[in-house]
């Protein structure tokens, strides 16, 4: 048997969008769409047996009209292809209230054949062109879901998180009795779980985040434990089974620029003998034709004063070093936000105009931004001396010692500075011990 397992598809995020001008759509969101499109590719290429949507369809609660109609276009292309499609509901789908229906409900009031839609603890079997597939479902719960108001009286907030889990995981050990060892079982799960490493989702979840410990789960009970809502692609492995974040398909923002992004194919091989000896294989295909994201931290604070490269010259020079760099398209078709650590003195005389034109030459898709990254001025340490208690030429060789001028350099300078103070040139500039300056009054008639 073969599944298609995805997950965290998030249509709706426009994030560095601007419309199309052919079909009037944000560019952002054809990509999350291409994204889908290619991952159910390669699942019918596959001939995948079903297709497991572990949660988070939309960006919110309330997707508008027109990515609601994408995403049913691409549940119903299954459908015409004959593989069913398992549709769990993400914390991003469900309302802010129980009454009120949530994202993709609507195709379970359609009664749209071959779709199964999960909001709560409860057990599936599926027909496949390869046998019965058994999925057991444990959705994004609330409080409100599974705690009464009597329950909710008196009680902490770690009080309530425990009962929570508690009714949770005897829900569930109820639907695990009613498993039949002979076909294979799957769990569909939308949480975190303890020991999961987290992408950037936590600037984008709605609600309290409850992590859930392996052993709640009864791995030993599945073949398979499809997992969504956390946006890294891992397996928390309990035992010998697979407890998979396929991560979400495509990139959100720059917390996920170096993660990789794709969907899981699964295989469940049964010689016979049911549970016992039944094999699972799953491979993360890694999708190439998402969106990059490309950060460039460039360092011009440290080019030389007598140089006659200013800069906006530096920082371009830098943004052709950095793209030389890059491996593969590099910069081509990159969302691409510019870090730049300069002087306070070169503030003035960078031109950002300049740097876009330089990273549209590489044909980027969007420039995110340019942060300026600026050292505050750093104070002179007189080792205890007082200001009054050195000379002008002392003074003067501290301040240069602060900007790290060279000593060649110093030297010159402090030759100069006592040609000015006293008009002459000394033959070795060590500054002067400082003298006492009598102060005069002259009348002034």
């Amino acid at each position: 048997m073969k599944l298609l397992h995805v997950s965290d598809i998030h249509f709706g995020i426009e994030n560095y969008s601007r419309i199309d001008p052919v079909t009037g759509l944000p560019t952002r969101l054809q990509d999350f769409v291409a994204a889908f499109d290619r991952a159910i590719d390669r699942g019918l290429e596959a001939g995948v047996d079903a297709v497991l949507f572990t949660g988070d369809a939309y960006k919110n609660r309330d997707p508008n009209p027109t990515v609601q109609r994408e995403f049913a276009k691409r549940i119903m292309r299954l459908v015409h292809h004959k593989v069913p499609v398992f549709l769990l509901t993400g914390n991003h789908d469900l309302p802010n209230m129980s009454t009120r229906a949530h994202s993709i409900e609507i195709f379970e009031t359609l009664a749209v054949p071959g779709v199964y839609v999960a909001r709560g603890i409860e057990l599936f079997k599926i027909p496949t062109k390869s046998g019965l597939l058994q999925i057991v479902s444990l959705p994004w719960l609330t409080r409100q879901n599974l705690i009464t108001r009597e329950e909710y009286r008196g009680r902490s907030l770690e009080e309530l998180n425990q009962l929570l889990l508690e009714k949770m995981e005897n829900l569930l050990k109820q639907q695990l009795k009613q498993l039949d060892p002979q076909y294979p079982a799957v769990l569909a799960v939308h949480a975190s779980i303890v020991g999961a490493t987290y992408g950037s989702e936590r600037s984008i979840m709605l609600g309290q985040d409850l992590a859930l410990q392996k052993s709640i789960l009864g791995a030993e009970n599945f073949d398979y434990i499809a997992v969504g809502h956390i946006h890294k692609h891992q397996d928390l492995r309990a035992g010998d089974t697979s407890i998979v974040y396929p991560g979400s398909l495509e990139r959100i923002d720059f917390g996920e620029e170096n993660d990789p992004k794709g969907f899981i194919l699964v295989e469940i091989d049964d010689p016979g003998g049911g549970r016992i000896t039944r094999l699972t294989n799953w491979h993360f295909i890694e999708d190439p034709l998402v969106r990059p994201f490309r950060t460039l931290d460039l360092n011009i604070e440290d080019i030389d004063e007598d140089s006659l490269l200013n800069p906006t010259s530096a920082a371009v020079q830098a943004i052709q070093r950095e793209a030389a760099r890059l491996k593969g398209p590099g910069l081509q078709n990159a969302i691409v936000r510019v870090r730049l650590k300069l002087r306070p003195d070169q503030l003035a005389g960078l031109r950002e105009d300049e740097l876009r034109r330089t990273l549209n030459e590489y044909d980027i898709y969007h420039l995110a931004g340019v942060e300026r990254k600026v050292d505050r001025p750093r104070r002179v340490r007189l080792g205890g001396a007082s200001v009054e208690g050195l000379s002008p030429l002392q003074l003067l060789e501290k301040y240069l010692e602060t900007k790290n001028v060279r000593p060649d350099r110093v030297e010159l300078l402090l030759k100069h500075a006592h040609t000015l103070i006293h008009g002459a040139v000394p033959e070795n500039p060590v500054p002067e011990a400082p003298t006492k300056v009598e102060s005069t009054l002259i009348p002034v008639e």
